[in-house]
């Protein structure tokens, strides 16, 4: 059982959440109260880390807190006061709490670890004695049923806190009761006692739902007590708060088990044909290795390039399934590494781009603009100009532009004449701008409260790219605006942020290779990203920071190749030595942040980073 509590916002006014239940209690005192309260609240978390971690220098802290929460209550409550009663009785039980914590592991039942969690919670219950203290006509049962409310509420939050804290828990040998549920079904010596791994299958098992269902329980306990006084209130309130993240966050634990399975189902699924093509004349170790490891997980349906998710209807999401699986944007970043791999080694791709490009038409959106969603499934996410000028790079660069006329025109139309702004930025979303349909409209809704809307730059950059490559000459207007844009979004310090992606150096990538399309403009702009690289690049090589470090010294060295200035050559180098010493044995590099698409959420794939690092070692 944690001792650590996770300081929430009410515990800087704990009193003020009964205060509806005894009303005649003047707002003043009150706040007296509420300061008070918080400054011993301080106090016990410093106690705890007194008792737990040995960490002495807190315990004058500790008495200065606690002198100054006695000081507040004094000058509410004289020292004959019948509230220093309870005050004792909540002292005694605080302390008796720590003791037969220590105990639980001897007698690990439900009973007694409730009485903990109650006890433990013993000065959070001051904040009702001391308002009851104050009313000259006192009634008890109101005063009962907020301390039964208040019990089980604090058996719910531990349970919760417990489910957090698993892992420091566990290497404290604290009692905790994720772990004991966990201890019942697993043995801990097969896995090493290690707590990272063990976590994971308090999760995968499914046992952490179990817990959870426990704290909620509870709090729907705590709240069905409180529900017979029906009077409204921050209490109140706070339980269904409290409540609801619970089920949010178990939804999403839900959802990272399913994506699991799904994720292992799909793995093990049979290829029907293998058309990847023949890198045999490869003769660079490198090379080889890393284009072995890219066939392994095409061989395995990309079960790593995938993006999964899982997105339930507790989010208001409205589809057949929960979970979804895309790789049609990933695919086509993927085949633009691939074709300059094999270009560089004379390869032949022929079949195995034919059937790639069949598989994105195969996936395109079955309505009236066309166009690609990140994931298809999803009937809240609309097309998007990331993925379709992705793809149109990929037709172009396969020599295959009757599918743009046949797939993307419509959408295109739609993107530079109804999402273009006065800025020259396209917003990222395909959606006509009059006369949605319902599907349309409830995909705008989304973009309003989930996704957001653009415009948003490295995605401009990206599409109005395809449409250079396209057409500049019919495109003229829609380009000039756009890079006028893209300029004026470059930071000062050289590089551009991006919306959807992880680093510093994917957004520079992208609207650095749009301006240099045009050799002999936007010099000034140039040399801010050589400046940016060359005050950038960290003492091993890489870029950025350990998150992304492989992928943005990818992106760094493709911005060192548009650029060609000789003085980026040594970055080059050293950033080109860092990528060899981090691949994998084998043949990958391993799996980065790279695309955002939720928060806490971060998509990232061993395929694709490799094929960005074999890029960038060309």
């Amino acid at each position: 059982m944690s001792s650590k509590q996770k300081t929430p916002d009410f515990y800087e006014y704990y009193p003020k959440l009964f205060h509806n239940y005894f009303a005649e209690i003047d707002s003043e005192k009150i706040e007296v109260l509420c300061n008070a309260g918080h400054d011993y609240y301080l106090s016990v978390l410093d106690l705890d880390s007194v008792i737990d971690n040995k960490e002495l220098n807190k315990i004058f802290r500790v008495l200065n807190l606690q002198e100054s929460s006695i000081k507040k209550l004094s000058s509410i409550y004289p020292i004959q006061h019948i509230f220093w009663q309870y005050w004792n009785k909540r002292k005694i039980e605080y302390f008796e709490a720590i003791s037969l914590e220590k105990k639980l592991w001897n007698n690990p039942n439900e009973e007694n670890y409730n009485d903990v969690a109650d006890m433990k919670s013993a000065f959070g219950k001051v904040a009702i004695d001391c308002l009851f203290a104050l009313l000259k006509n006192k009634d008890d049962e109101i005063y009962n049923l907020l301390l039964e409310s208040h019990k089980y509420f604090s058996i719910g939050f531990q349970l919760y806190d417990d489910i957090i804290d698993f892992t420091e828990d566990f290497n404290k040998k604290q009692f905790n009761w994720a772990v004991y549920e966990l201890s019942r079904v697993i043995n801990f010596s097969k896995y090493n006692n290690d707590s990272n791994t063990l976590n994971k299958l308090f999760y995968i098992n499914g046992i952490s739902i179990t817990v959870f269902e426990k704290s909620i329980y509870y709090l729907e306990k705590a709240e069905k007590i409180v529900e017979k006084l029906s009077i409204d209130s921050l209490w109140l309130n706070t339980i269904n708060e409290f409540k609801k993240t619970i089920l949010q966050t178990k939804e999403s634990v839900n959802g990272y088990v399913k994506v699991l399975e799904e994720k292992s189902r799909i793995k093990k699924k049979s290829i029907i044909e293998d058309h990847f093509f023949n890198f045999e004349k490869v003769n660079i170790d490198i090379f080889f290795k890393g284009l072995q490891f890219i066939k392994i997980d095409f061989l395995q349906n990309h079960s790593d390039l995938k993006h999964f998710m899982y997105l339930g209807g507790i989010e208001g999401f409205e589809n057949e399934t929960d979970i979804h699986a895309s790789d049609t944007f990933q695919r086509a970043l993927l085949n633009d590494c691939l074709l300059d791999i094999a270009q560089f080694f004379n390869l032949n791709l022929q079949v195995f781009i034919e059937k790639e490009n069949q598989y994105i038409v195969e996936r395109q959106n079955k309505d009236d603009i066309g166009a690609w969603s990140y994931f298809p499934t999803v009937q809240e996410i609309a097309a998007d100009i990331d993925d379709l000028g992705q793809i149109i790079q990929q037709f172009i660069k396969t020599e295959n532009t009757e599918l743009i006329d046949k797939y993307c025109v419509k959408a295109i139309h739609i993107a530079i004449n109804e999402r273009a702004q006065p800025s020259g930025g396209i917003e990222t979303w395909i959606l006509p701008s009059a006369n949605l349909t319902e599907r349309q409209k409830k995909q705008d809704l989304f973009n309003s409260i989930k996704w957001g809307k653009g415009p948003d730059v490295e995605v401009v950059a990206n599409f109005v790219y395809a449409l250079i490559l396209l057409d500049s000459k019919k495109y003229n207007f829609t380009i000039e605006n756009a890079i006028s844009y893209i300029i004026s979004e470059q930071k000062a310090q050289g590089y551009w942020e991006s919306r959807w992606y992880y680093g510093k150096f994917y957004g520079t990538y992208v609207c650095l290779r749009l301006l240099c399309r045009f050799p002999d403009k936007y010099q000034l702009i140039k040399q801010r990203v050589a400046e940016f690289l060359i005050n950038t690049q960290n003492e091993d090589g890489s870029f950025d920071e350990d998150q992304y470090k492989n992928l943005s010294t990818s992106f760094a060295i493709f911005c060192i190749n548009l650029l060609e200035f000789t003085e980026l050559e040594k970055i080059k180098n050293k950033a080109q030595r860092f990528l060899i010493e981090n691949q994998l044995k084998d043949g990958s590099w391993k799996a980065e942040n790279f695309i955002k698409p939720k928060a806490h959420e971060p998509y990232k794939s061993r395929t694709l980073t490799t094929a960005y690092a074999l890029k960038a070692l060309l």
